[in-house]
């Protein structure tokens, strides 16, 4: 009870904190029978909730010991069906309760349950895809050595990606990918289950690389996020997808990591020059308070209708605007605050945020509901005002967003007029970087065409 009860708060909450969540391939998780859901690990709580919430099962999940750390959070992880993992970095004197551990595992699986794992083990924000355990591959395995191989267990790997890990009201995406049968390791499990577990720990890793988007090197990381907010939009145009680029966007990052990956290893000087030209531009209009998106020559033309309707919506939309606004302004800074006192690691910055968030509005929109209630006596004024808050708060934030785009044209618009030489300085030094990035594109493109099996991208029917 107490479960189901968690999961549907939980929905809400994650439904509520990201503007959108878009899940690919939810057909790939079997409905019924035992899965083990692999998934990449940037966000410590946030990427098993999401893999949990998404996948149209209830599973149960394995977390580390030390989430396990006060009566309180015992039982609350023991009541969302969490299991703990004693790792030799947090708790070497208890690593032999592991093997329990992997029994409650088995007896669940054989229950036909699925079980969450994230096989990096850790949690780190860096953009890499970490190394991967073989603790998912071991027990999927055993499970099925211990049922002669007719469990019928799969494993299902999923990519988690976000626009912004740490930001509120952002967007994520789920991607799920191909299922791993274990039936066809039986005769190489029975003869040598060190390489079965090796091979299976390989499939893991190969398809979370097609999945997420993350490079191989964490000091590229970086890079790839410059070259987003540089070169995305004039690729999507390239590529004939800017008017349908969020759903695009996955292709396109990983096609530029993928990129990125080669020319690191290929080209390393050529590589770190254009690092440090990205590096230099993106200071400079960051210092004038500018976004590149908006210095682009590539955001296709809009017609007079649109801009027209565009006017409108933002003079029309004023009222509802401040209505959201005036009744969600505190609950919406008190996860700011939060954070910034309890300092929490960058990880788990969007956990805090999101309950933090979630207490602040509940306990805020009660106080407000009563104070409407007491001011009207009225159920039917007090429940229309409390339907009203969350689309409103919604509603607010997309306002706040094109306002701030407003902003930015009129700023453009200012420093052309008052300091005329230095945004032509600037827009000849994007077309040089652009030039110089068309360059490397087209380098890139070349291998692709001219090395067996090399492709730009990934299509989700090969993930």
């Amino acid at each position: 009870m107490i479960y189901f009860l968690l999961k549907y708060i939980a929905l809400f909450m994650v439904k509520f904190f990201y503007r959108r969540i878009r899940v690919h391939n939810k057909d790939r998780v079997p409905t019924e029978g035992p899965v083990i859901l692999v998934a990449n690990h940037p966000n410590t709580l946030m990427d098993p909730l999401l893999v949990a919430l998404m996948s149209g099962r209830n599973p149960h999940a394995l977390g580390k010991s030390t989430l396990f750390s006060s009566p309180l959070n015992r039982w609350f992880f023991n009541a969302i069906h969490v299991l703990p993992v004693y790792r030799k970095q947090d708790a070497v004197k208890e690593m032999g309760k592991n093997a329990e551990i992997f029994e409650k595992c088995y007896q669940s699986l054989e229950g036909g349950n699925v079980l969450i794992i994230m096989p990096e083990g850790i949690s780190q924000m860096d953009g890499t895809l970490h190394e991967i355990k073989t603790g998912s591959a071991r027990i999927a395995l055993g499970a099925e050595q211990r049922n002669n191989f007719e469990l019928g267990l799969k494993i299902v790997p999923a990519g988690i990606n976000y626009s912004a890990p740490t930001q509120f009201f952002k967007d994520v995406q789920c991607r799920f990918g191909r299922q791993i049968d274990l039936s066809q390791f039986r005769a190489l499990y029975e003869t040598d289950e060190y390489e079965a577990v090796y091979q299976v720990t390989s499939l893991i890793r190969d398809a979370l690389e097609k999945l997420t988007t993350t490079v191989e090197q964490a000091e590229t990381a970086q890079v790839l996020s410059n070259l987003k907010k540089i070169y995305k939009q004039e690729l999507a145009v390239d590529m004939g997808v800017h008017d349908q680029l969020d759903q695009h966007d996955f292709e396109m990052t990983r096609g530029m990591a993928d990129a990125i990956n080669w020319y690191y290893k290929h080209y390393p000087d050529a590589y770190h020059s254009m690092d440090t030209q990205m590096r230099a531009y993106l200071a400079k209009i960051e210092g004038l308070e500018l976004r590149d998106d908006l210095l682009s020559t590539a955001r296709g033309q809009r017609t007079f209708a649109r801009r027209a309707l565009g006017l409108a919506g933002v003079i029309l939309g004023f009222p509802l605007y401040s209505w959201g606004l005036i009744n969600n302004y505190i609950p919406y800074r008190i996860p700011q605050w939060v954070v910034k006192i309890l300092k929490p690691t960058v990880e788990y910055l969007s956990t805090f945020k999101m309950i933090s968030g979630f207490l602040s509005f509940s306990a805020l929109y009660t106080l407000q509901g009563l104070l409407v209630w007491w001011l009207t006596q009225s159920g039917g004024w007090t429940t229309a005002y409390l339907i009203s808050l969350l689309p409103a708060a919604r509603f607010a934030l997309y306002y706040h967003d094109t306002m701030r785009r407003y902003r930015q044209h009129l700023r453009i618009l200012t420093l052309f007029i008052k300091r005329k030489t230095l945004m032509y300085e600037i827009i000849q030094e994007r077309l040089a970087l652009i030039t110089a990035l068309d360059e490397a594109k087209l380098k890139y493109m070349n291998r692709a065409e001219e090395e067996p099996g090399s492709k730009v991208g990934v299509d989700d029917d090969e993930a």
